[in-house]
């Protein structure tokens, strides 16, 4: 499942490319593509589904939203996740709010990681992110800290440098370490000679 979340790319690629923006959202409701992957979404199979979720993320309608609001509260922990990716990627700046509140209080990885992943393009947007991004690098699970350290060190601010210098001294767990590894690359090429 992993190779369709990485690869969105391909959804979009797969429903024709980009369509109506979020903000050139139809009066109309969603559009014949659109309501198809929104069919999809109550499949029972979970590649059906996520597929759904991937085909509304690339295609980006407003009308959407609503539907896809239903399924941020679904007691399947995946299917949040998904929602909260494609919520964010149609809102955009909107979505920071509940992403921050996803991030702060759901008790899944899956989500709390999703929700990393969606307030990632939108943190120049919202100073509220960065504190937030910042406190995910103390999460309980690794997969979370994981995350955020690869989207912590891609910041170009001086908190989000010493938050990652400050995790890579107390960071224990091995697989933690080897995406701290690459961060503390990144940001020493960042530095220069």
């Amino acid at each position: 499942m992993r190779r369709l979340w990485i690869g969105a790319s391909v959804a979009m690629l797969a429903v024709g490319g980009l369509s109506a923006s979020a903000d050139e959202s139809t009066e109309a409701g969603p559009s014949p593509k659109a309501q198809s992957a929104l069919q999809l979404l109550k499949s029972e199979d979970p590649y059906q589904r996520q597929l759904g979720f991937l085909r509304l993320e690339a295609l980006r309608e407003a009308s959407t939203v609503p539907m896809l609001q239903e399924y941020a509260t679904h007691r399947d922990a995946e299917v949040r996740a998904y929602s909260l990716r494609a919520i964010a990627a149609i809102q955009g700046a909107g979505a920071v709010p509940q992403l921050l509140e996803a991030l702060r209080t759901d008790r899944h990885p899956k989500v709390r990681r999703a929700a990393l992943l969606g307030l990632e393009p939108l943190q120049a947007s919202d100073p509220a992110t960065l504190p937030a991004m910042l406190k995910a690098l103390h999460d309980r699970d690794t997969s979370v800290r994981m995350t955020a350290v690869d989207i912590v060190s891609r910041i170009d601010d001086a908190r989000a440098v010493e938050a990652i210098r400050e995790r890579n001294k107390r960071e224990h767990r091995r697989d933690v370490r080897r995406v701290l590894s690459a961060a503390m690359k990144r940001l020493d090429q960042r530095d220069g000679p």
